[in-house]
């Protein structure tokens, strides 16, 4: 049985359609205008609860469409990022202030310094709910790494029907997921000595034109200009040392170099190819080292100086 014929029985006026229509195929001419005007309004009933289902089917398609969208442009951004396309930086801005909701690809710093971007509108069915990307609503990643300062997640919601949603995360490792319950992280990966990151405020901020980073391996120290080795507004370092005959190999980079007095170090020594204790010191900063390692490659000591915030194994 038809909803229509469901209706129409329980309100016991399909049988006196019936009967009417005998009557009319008998040349009786017997429909009343309050039978024909109820009928039209339960018609009007089903056709607006049809149109109220495919606006809720069509919200559904379009909300899986665009948490994939803003998903794959979230990866997108963190690929140029690490591919250094145009050797910078890449992120991503959710715009909640214009009508429909937006989302920007941008390539720079942050979203007010950027250089370049590409827009994409949600679909009039969807908008965004929460946003956060630590705190804000941007995302920006890393170079070489891809990693992350601003993890978090944004909801996206049908407007006929907000409790269908679907969220989309991005860890500090940078990687991108959609509804997986929590944001992504590498809580389960062996964090050590052998890559860290350390964050460095410092006002005024670093001097890149005239200051070096001063290795310290004991018995022998090696002076690097920063100068000679800025790609992309970034320090990249990499190189071998020679100490009491024995080859040492590290690298030192900066993800974020003097943004606003923010700046962060990262530091790979693996522990394989040093064997000797290292400090990693600033010229500019009096204050203490950025970091020490014994021989076997533990820290002995991280943030000395009175501008490193923290120190944290990757």
């Amino acid at each position: 049985m038809t909803p229509l014929e469901i209706i129409l029985t329980s309100n016991r006026i399909l049988p006196r359609l019936q009967h009417m229509g005998r009557g009319i195929s008998n040349g009786v001419k017997g429909l009343t205008l309050v039978e024909i005007l109820v009928v039209f309004a339960i018609f009007g009933l089903l056709l607006g609860s049809s149109v109220v289902g495919l606006t809720v089917l069509r919200g559904g398609a379009d909300l899986e469409a665009e948490a994939r969208g803003l998903s794959r442009v979230l990866e997108l951004a963190r690929n140029r990022t690490i591919a250094s396309e145009g050797a910078a930086r890449y992120g991503v801005y959710v715009d909640t202030s214009v009508a429909p909701h937006r989302y920007v690809l941008f390539q720079g710093d942050d979203y007010l310094s950027r250089v370049s971007e590409e827009v994409y509108q949600l679909r009039d069915t969807i908008e965004f709910g929460a946003v956060s990307f630590g705190g804000g609503q941007e995302v920006v990643f890393n170079r070489i790494q891809g990693t992350t300062g601003n993890p978090g997640s944004a909801i996206l919601r049908g407007k006929a029907d907000p409790a269908n949603a679907r969220t989309v995360y991005v860890g500090s490792s940078g990687a991108v997921e959609i509804d997986s319950g929590a944001a992504p992280n590498d809580d389960d990966r062996v964090k050590d000595s052998r890559h860290v990151h350390i964050d460095y405020t410092r006002n005024p901020p670093i001097d890149t034109a005239t200051e070096e980073l001063i290795l310290d391996f004991g018995t022998a120290t090696e002076v690097i200009a920063i100068s000679d080795y800025l790609a992309g507004g970034q320090i990249v370092w990499e190189g071998t040392i020679e100490v009491d005959g024995e080859e040492q190999k590290l690298k030192i980079h900066t993800h974020v170099l003097n943004s606003g007095f923010d700046s962060q170090f990262s530091v790979h020594r693996n522990r394989r190819l040093n064997t000797k204790p290292l400090s990693i010191t600033l010229s500019g900063d009096i204050t203490g080292k950025l970091i020490e390692y014994a021989a076997d490659g533990e820290i002995i000591s991280g943030g000395e100086s009175i501008y490193v915030s923290a120190v944290i194994p990757q």
